[in-house]
């Protein structure tokens, strides 16, 4: 075995017993804190490594040991000082043990001094490595965190959204019982197949609800009328008519007249008039009822 071999091998209990005791009397260190069988531990380690490199000419178990430490400790408040305390403090020790084994040349004393010295690089650098990791992986889940609280916001939004709209969609679609047995409709603004769908669905219910036998749906307030919006109202009518109920499509003006013919649309199994009050007349007519003036008291 190598001179500097037998030095470390019967060294090495009593290296690892001082560093123990030297680590453990720092006040506020993470070494004095994790107890002494886990600084025993730390300190066995890197004695170990510095046995291993020397025995393969290298600086790998080294810098494994010092890699391990960071990463098992870190998290645990393991800082920049405690790491220097560690390889001066090591330092120290092998210098001292060293200086008295006289069977060492002065090439391995200066292999040793080197792999103390690399220690020390490898610590800072392992170490400011892994505090940039650490605040990068922090920084991404911030940002991912902010990333979901906006979606959530979004979300939100989208959903209060969508209710408003809903709101305003029934609230645009009133159905109005006019007389017994008779519902107006009135329409304003554009009329596309989910307003269609909403009319179809809360219109037959009204019906069901006031055994109605007439609706009157009045387009005046549409500004587009074309092929689609024709389409939707006969299929509502349709709709209305499964549950023996006559629709009567009021408000046709002269150039919505004009549209449905330019379009080819075929509204002849749908009643048509030109104003609320010819379509009030015409379902009163098919309800049978007439409306007479009233004559003022004292009046013949």
């Amino acid at each position: 075995m190598n001179a500097h071999l037998n030095w470390i091998e019967r060294e090495a209990p009593g290296l690892t017993t001082a560093l123990v005791e030297r680590l453990g009397r720092r006040a506020g260190s993470i070494f004095n804190a994790m107890g002494a069988a886990a600084c025993e531990a730390v300190a066995g380690r890197m004695i170990a490594a510095l046995a291993a490199d020397l025995r393969a000419g290298k600086d790998t178990a080294g810098r494994e040991a010092m890699l391990a430490l960071i990463q098992q400790h870190a998290g645990s408040g393991l800082g920049y000082a405690d790491l220097r305390n560690l390889t001066t403090t090591l330092r120290t020790l092998v210098l001292a043990s060293l200086a008295g084994a006289a069977e060492v040349e002065a090439a391995e004393r200066q292999r040793v001094d080197d792999w103390l010295f690399q220690l020390v690089l490898v610590g800072a650098m392992r170490f400011v490595a892994h505090r940039e990791q650490v605040f990068q992986e922090q920084a991404a889940q911030l940002e991912v965190r902010q990333l979901e609280s906006q979606l959530e916001e979004l979300k939100a939004a989208f959903d209060e959204k969508t209710q408003l709209l809903e709101t305003i969609r029934q609230a645009s679609t009133p159905i109005a019982p006019v007389y017994p047995g008779i519902l107006a409709l009135p329409l304003v603004g554009v009329f596309d197949a989910q307003r269609a769908q909403l009319l179809t669905e809360r219109l037959l219910q009204a019906i069901t609800e006031a055994r109605a036998n007439v609706v009157i749906l009045d387009i005046s307030g549409v500004p587009v009328f074309d092929t689609e919006a024709a389409q939707l109202i006969l299929r509502t009518a349709g709709a209305v008519r499964l549950l023996g109920t006559e629709m009567i499509l009021v408000g046709v003006s002269p150039a919505i007249a004009q549209t449905i013919v330019g379009l080819g649309v075929d509204l002849a199994g749908l009643k048509t008039l030109s104003s609320l009050q010819d379509g009030l007349a015409h379902a009163l007519a098919l309800r049978r009822v007439q409306i007479v003036p009233v004559v003022a008291s004292g009046k013949r």
